[in-house]
């Protein structure tokens, strides 16, 4: 079976904008996947983020699906999808209870703080989404340049799921074991 891998939406944020310090490297990035056979998916949910854009006022319209389907498999929502999301979704807002719980009760929140909580509420949904997706695919790496979301599998303590940025080597088999192997005569 072929080695699968996720792009968050952030890869495809990068790609479309201009002077990007990431552009480049996914750009390699997304060669190197090429190179080696690597079946990239993204979300459906990454179709409605970047579609927003489109129907802004003003701006031109575009075929995002299209231009997202061009470089990975959209998966759509479905309700094993949507109910690890809500777990993982879960187990992230327990940890941040248990977070908040050591806080000192004295010190009450002010307003900004509320405000990046309820950010980072929003926030997390889609990451969880993400995340659920990229396991129901059984993808081992999913590459971001969002910072919260390549904490979230560590967090979550998953060990099958790698959140990498785009500046991470690669990995591939290579070596004498590899080079020179003639395939079995009966599958030729």
């Amino acid at each position: 079976m072929a080695r699968t891998a996720y792009l968050d939406t952030s890869i495809f944020v990068e790609m479309g904008t201009k002077g990007s310090k990431h552009k480049t490297r996914i750009r390699e990035l997304l060669h190197e996947l090429s190179e080696d056979k690597v079946r990239l998916y993204t979300s459906i949910l990454t179709v409605q983020e970047l579609a927003v854009a489109t129907y802004r006022l003003g701006s031109p319209t575009r075929d995002t699906y299209g231009d997202i389907s061009s470089i990975a498999r959209v998966y759509t929502l479905t309700k094993e999808v949507a109910l690890t999301a809500a777990k993982r979704e879960a187990e992230l807002k327990d940890l941040t209870d248990k977070q908040r719980a050591k806080r000192s009760s004295r010190k009450p929140e002010t307003e900004d703080e509320k405000l990046d909580r309820i950010c980072e509420n929003r926030r997390r949904k889609w990451d969880c989404f993400h995340i659920a997706t990229a396991q129901h695919i059984g993808c081992g790496e999913l590459y971001t340049t969002d910072v919260d979301l390549q904490k979230r599998p560590k967090q979550l303590g998953l060990r099958s799921l790698k959140a990498l940025t785009p500046d991470a080597p690669v990995k591939t088999i290579k070596g004498p074991m590899f080079e020179n192997v003639e395939p079995p005569k009966d599958l030729t």
